[in-house]
């Protein structure tokens, strides 16, 4: 890395963890605390990775009404929801190639940070990180753009954001990291689509095809 410590700012559903059973659990069972019908499995796929307030909003909830289903799927997502995953094969030997690499690595997810620490700790990845950057379960901090604002601001080794790579799933992975002019690659394994991943720099298929991007990107 030519000397010089980059930074590789991670998500973590969708890229790291499976998590998408809890979520979609969780969220069912709050739009039935709600007494709103389910929506179909078309938009219940997509329901990992934006804040889940937006979701709510999406189905037409107002304000009030979403923030409501926010704190139900979050008393279902906390009772068991958040057990209810799996870490995706070959990404804790990633993040241990990436350690010894010597790259700086930070979450920058929009689960909240509770969640986000409690299931790394349970896979055995949150060691490897040198900052965890999350949403706030209760607070304003809760699009990819401001975690990834707040990463920034609390790095343990400042960097430039020329010296950054974003790795994520979603769209909204893409445009929180274009607000900061990070460039972001996208996992085929995570819970995007095909016309998300086409806006992406790049998308890699295999974790072993991410370490050989990140070790391009890296000595460029």
């Amino acid at each position: 890395m030519k000397g010089i410590m980059k930074t590789l700012l991670i998500d973590v559903d969708g890229t790291l963890i499976d998590s998408f059973p809890g979520i979609r659990a969780s969220f069912l069972s709050a739009l039935d605390d709600l007494g709103i019908n389910h929506p179909d499995e078309e938009f219940v796929s997509s329901i990992a990775g934006p804040p889940m307030e937006q979701t709510m909003m999406r189905l037409g909830l107002s304000a009030d009404q979403a923030a409501a289903g926010l704190r139900l799927y979050l008393g279902h997502y906390g009772e068991d929801g958040w057990d209810n995953s799996a870490p995706f094969d070959g990404m804790t030997e990633f993040l241990a190639w990436a350690k010894q690499a010597g790259f700086q690595l930070v979450t920058a997810t929009s689960k909240g940070e509770e969640f986000a620490r409690k299931t790394l700790e349970r896979y055995a990845m949150l060691d490897y990180f040198d900052f965890l950057a999350a949403a706030e379960e209760d607070g304003p901090r809760r699009t990819k753009e401001k975690v990834i604002r707040y990463a920034l601001d609390n790095l343990p080794h400042p960097a430039t954001t020329d010296e950054m790579l974003l790795i994520g799933d979603r769209i909204h992975d893409i445009d929180g990291a274009r607000e900061f002019g990070i460039p972001a690659v996208l996992v085929e394994w995570g819970y995007g689509t095909p016309s998300e991943h086409r806006q992406a720099h790049h998308m890699v298929d295999t974790p072993d095809e991410l370490k050989e991007y990140v070790h391009d990107w890296s000595e460029a």
